[in-house]
């Protein structure tokens, strides 16, 4: 996938090595990444012709460090903000923010907002089932962590994590507001419902409302994890296994259910809400210096929530997902590093139905599909490509195919570095399908009007 500002990992300390926190009693220590970006789509959206061009500033930094010089408690930090030129925006992301105590060499305890590896293939295929993410470009989400309290303890190469927290914060996407009677956002990603109902041949206009309750009433949901793991992700065989019980990271969305009259119009009121469900993931992986792989799978089991009397909600169904992945770094090529990565991603179930208060199915949906990609064969690549008065041009490059979508998914990335801080970088991202009358509802066909090429650069602090 393309490279953005947000795609800069954060340092993840974690205790490890001596009596002191572990990699954070150093001095303080701050990094991170400023970007310019100016991206042009290659058609426009009727409805919304100013979304075809942004130009967005972008900064990503990390901090870590000692608490007031202390040899045990630490804290570290992971925030994003930008703004996107001539269109008002601005957007403040925190990613991580926590403070951590070590105990020894072995125990370590963590509050506040931290990223953990809950599932290999969570990550790699950017699902969003473990971790809220920040996606307010669809092609770039970003894994932002769970909040609450971690306990970490390892002995040699076993290692266990838990997880609790009192609240809740979902996943970010496009900011939605009214307009007209109608949901609408300042993006290009968000998939807008249905503004007709076909009812006996008949079809009715459907005016919405947005109703959102009290952010208590949203963050105010505990949940817990727990995950154990044997081996090293760098080498040798690799093993582990999770089981979480916390709300879904997308929200609900539940509506006032619309009697059927004889009105060519009805009125719908929207509202957000929250539902539970328990995860369990396992990861078998073995890694050489040369090859990385994985075989993952995941079960993601929703609770049902009825809603209210006259009113109706999204049933979110059981998910069952099994993937392969392969990182290969074969021996430098004329002098260049490559990094090929393989992947197949199968998912089952993770449909979307919505129900009345009494179970039953509604004859409208407002949407249908948990998951972008359901049955993709992925491919990409690493490598520099040649030099330029000593500096390297790299490209990265990734390409998917959905056999469940007929449709595929190509992006590339070029970049050049002037000097060890600056960053020039062009790139593309180019979506597909082979008969926009198949799947009308999935991810590839609703946005293969999204083609898009950009450039800018970067400079590295």
């Amino acid at each position: 996938m393309s490279v953005s500002a947000q795609s800069v990992k954060a340092p993840a300390p974690t205790g490890t090595s001596s009596r002191k926190n572990p990699g954070l009693a150093s001095p303080h220590h701050l990094s991170g990444q400023l970007r310019f970006e100016s991206m042009q789509y290659l058609s426009t959206v009727p409805e919304s012709p100013d979304l075809t061009r942004s130009q967005l500033l972008s900064v990503r930094a990390q901090l870590q460090g000692p608490v007031a010089g202390s040899e045990w408690l630490a804290y570290g930090g992971d925030f994003a903000a930008g703004t996107f030129f001539k269109r008002g925006l601005n957007q403040f992301v925190v990613h991580e923010l926590f403070l951590n105590a070590g105990f020894g060499s072995d125990t370590s305890l963590s509050a506040g907002r931290k990223k953990a590896s809950w599932s290999e293939m969570d990550e790699r295929w950017q699902l969003g089932l473990w971790q809220p993410h920040f996606a307010m470009d669809s092609l770039r989400p970003e894994s932002q962590g769970l909040t609450g309290v971690f306990l970490e303890h390892r002995h040699g190469r076993f290692e266990i994590l838990g997880f609790a927290t009192p609240i809740f914060i979902p996943t970010m996407g496009p900011e939605i507001r009214e307009e007209n009677g109608s949901l609408v956002s300042d993006s290009r990603w968000y998939r807008q419902p249905s503004s007709r109902y076909d009812f006996n041949n008949r079809i009715n206009s459907l005016v919405y409302r947005l109703d959102v309750p009290e952010a208590e009433k949203l963050v105010g949901n505990p949940g817990s994890a727990l995950r154990v793991r044997w081996g090293d992700r760098d080498r040798g065989p690799r093993v582990a296994a999770a089981w979480g019980y916390k709300p879904v990271n997308e929200l609900l969305l539940k509506r006032a259910n619309f009697k059927v009259v004889d009105q060519d119009r009805f009125d719908v009121t929207v509202s957000p809400d929250v539902t539970y469900h328990e995860l369990v993931s396992a990861d078998l992986g073995y890694a050489t210096e040369r090859v990385d792989v994985s075989l993952s799978h995941l079960a993601d089991l929703p609770r049902e929530k009825r809603p209210a009397a006259d009113w109706v909600v999204q049933r979110i169904d059981p998910l069952s997902a099994t993937s392969f992945q392969m990182d290969i770094r074969p021996p430098r090529i004329l002098s260049r590093q490559v990094l090929l990565q393989l992947g197949y991603l199968k998912v089952q179930g993770g449909g979307i139905t919505d129900i009345t208060a009494e179970g039953w199915s509604d004859d409208f949906n407002m949407f249908d599909q948990r998951v972008k990609f359901t049955d993709v064969l992925s491919i990409g690549l690493q490598t520099e490509i040649t030099r330029f008065k000593g500096r390297p041009l790299t490209v990265q490059w990734r390409s998917l195919y959905d056999r469940a979508q007929k449709g595929s998914l190509f992006s590339a990335e070029f970049t050049y570095s002037p000097a060890k801080e600056w960053a020039l970088m062009a790139g593309a991202d180019v979506l597909g399908v082979e008969d926009d009358s198949f799947r009308p509802s999935g991810f590839l066909n609703q946005f293969r009007a999204n083609d898009r090429v950009y450039g800018g650069m970067t400079y590295v602090f």
